[in-house]
């Protein structure tokens, strides 16, 4: 059931920028682009365009859901604890990745890890890559959109706005993703500052909150278990090998503008999550005082509570910022996974010598399965945060070790090392969550399940988002014993000089 009124005024406004966004799509189409062009936009976005779509990318549903949810169930430690640690990790892939990234024309991240170690490797990374970048998260963010603002059932309506972000992805790539997310980066950033003020303003401010949150809800440690924070944390780790960052550096025209861009967008992520940390913690008030129910959904607090507090035509803006918000996610991460598909399983197992309008077409293919695949992930978790955790998690595990090592290391490195890396941190996570499931209950709040134990008269408790604290360690053994084991591989080519 809809809270919020939606006048006609507001449908307009969502009907422009939905038609908006598909013009862009048509029109880069048009130009016919190279694979080059269409994956990395010919490697020569500058500063102001990679600021928008770092911004936007980074900060999607994700932030806008996962962080308002934390807010609304937890209070301020949802910025102080959970936002702001995670952006010295920004801080890090700034200084340490953008300028190495950058001496050597790579085109993809699984593509470090076939240089490296091989082909196996490179295709094991692909799937890691795929696996973490298929649109589930903004996918399911679409649907509670949808469920909150027009009553539609969530599955519908990802289905039907999910498929905006779909079409304009395949017709232009990464020019049109590009230019579409910076349409989207000052809808996001506008509507959010013009909307919590009003919201406070509605509700009564932080005093509204105060008199309703319960006993920890404004301390910046607040009552989270300290382990759950350094989970929630950690999952911040998934920058330093996150591909559409890397995708982004990849197609920087410098990596001085990479690294300049990333170290802007850190200081518009800070005021986004203090807005949206906002949002949710002012929900709670909405519902202390009844102007939203009681049984509201913390996915759907801050969307709920804002379209109430916005006039008509306002609420249509805001709808629309928050609808490029999941937007930008989407056309993201549909394209770094339809690349991957292409360019890494298919070139190097299928075609090697594809030429440029095959790995298009195949790239357009692959975005088209990794959102299929998005669509039938996003609605197996009831809580969009367990969903990120679990996605970071098995990127990390993953290809943290050996991306490090290649970029870092100058030892020996063989192919084994980069397989039983990625391999062993994969059915680790598999394992972790499988059996914390299978021994655990499930906690409705959080949407995870927990496994509770007895131990020497000491009580533990062991959540699924708790599996990176064993499958990064499993991944780093894995890559010594390969090491160790494994016969040396072809001599790798080496990095350009840094520019």
């Amino acid at each position: 059931m809809p809270e919020a009124g939606i006048a006609g005024l507001d449908l307009i406004v969502l009907g422009v920028y939905l038609l908006a966004m598909l013009g862009v799509g048509y029109y880069v189409y048009r130009r016919a682009p190279s694979f080059e062009e269409y994956l990395l936009a010919g490697r020569m976005m500058t500063t102001p365009i990679l600021v928008c779509t770092l911004a936007s990318t980074y900060y999607g549903l994700d932030i806008l859901f996962g962080t308002s949810e934390l807010a609304y169930n937890e209070g301020i430690v949802a910025f102080f604890a959970y936002s702001e640690l995670s952006l010295g990790i920004y801080l890090l892939a700034a200084f340490a990745l953008s300028t190495r990234l950058r001496r050597a024309k790579f085109t993809s991240l699984p593509e470090i890890l076939e240089r490296n170690y091989g082909r196996s490797a490179g295709v094991l990374g692909a799937l890691a890559s795929i696996i973490y970048s298929v649109p589930s998260a903004g996918l399911f963010a679409l649907g509670r959109i949808t469920h909150v603002v027009f009553g539609m059932e969530p599955w519908l309506g990802a289905l039907l706005l999910g498929g905006v972000a779909l079409a304009y992805t395949l017709l232009g790539g990464l020019l049109a993703v590009a230019v579409t997310d910076t349409i989207q980066f000052v809808l996001m950033c506008i509507t959010l500052a013009i909307a919590i003020p009003m919201l406070m303003g509605e509700v009564g401010g932080f005093d509204a909150v105060a008199a309703a949150a319960p006993v920890g809800y404004f301390a910046p440690l607040g009552d989270i278990p300290i382990w759950l924070m350094i989970a929630y944390t950690s999952a911040g780790l998934s920058i330093l090998v996150d591909p559409g960052f890397y995708q982004r550096v990849f197609a920087a025209k410098s990596a001085r503008q990479a690294r300049n861009a990333m170290l802007i967008s850190i200081f518009i992520w800070i005021a986004y999550d203090w807005l949206v940390t906002a949002g949710g913690m002012l929900a709670l008030a909405a519902v202390a005082d009844g102007r939203l129910p009681a049984d509201l959904h913390s996915n759907d607090a801050l969307l709920a509570a804002v379209s109430f507090a916005l006039p008509v035509g306002l609420t249509g803006v805001f709808l629309a910022g928050v609808l490029a918000t999941a937007m930008s996610t989407i056309d993201s991460y549909t394209l770094v996974a339809g690349a991957n598909i292409s360019y890494d399983l298919y070139r190097p197992l299928v075609k090697p010598d594809a030429d440029d309008e095959e790995l298009v077409r195949t790239t357009r293919i692959g975005v088209v399965v990794s959102w299929v695949l998005g669509y039938a992930i996003a609605f197996m978790f009831t809580k969009i945060l367990a969903l990120v955790v679990f996605m970071t998690t098995l990127l990390t595990s993953m290809v943290l070790v050996p991306i490090f090592a290649s970029l870092y290391w100058k030892g020996r490195k063989t192919p084994l090392a980069g397989v039983l890396s990625c391999s062993v941190g994969l059915v680790s996570v598999i394992a972790f969550y499988l059996g914390i499931q299978w021994l655990g209950t499930f906690d409705e709040v959080y949407g995870t399940y927990i496994w509770t134990f007895a131990f020497d008269g000491t009580t533990f408790s062991l959540w699924q988002e708790y599996a990176l604290f064993f499958s990064l360690p499993m991944s780093l053994i894995g890559f010594i014993l390969g090491n160790l084991l494994g016969a040396d591989g072809p001599p790798v080519e080496p990095m350009e000089a840094a520019e």
